[in-house]
């Protein structure tokens, strides 16, 4: 097993959806760590889709709060 699977099993246990970090960076589980950069400054957060009469830079948000909206900043 390595780093990236216990990451990803943990996140899965804990009812997590993903990584973010300050940096605005966030991935999913399907698609964890795709940048393959040091992950130590990310966090474990939930995946916050924005509803689609909002104009977003993304489609998806990994949040640390589920009731966080983004896109309100």
């Amino acid at each position: 097993m390595n780093c990236k699977e216990i990451i990803k099993e943990y996140l899965v246990q804990n009812g997590f959806d993903g990584l973010h970090n300050e940096a605005e960076c966030g991935c999913e589980l399907d698609d964890l760590i795709p940048c393959y950069e040091n992950c130590s400054q990310c966090r474990p957060g939930y995946k916050i889709v924005p509803p689609s009469n909002v104009d977003c830079d993304y489609d998806f948000y990994i949040c640390e709060d589920k009731e966080d909206r983004p896109w309100e900043i």
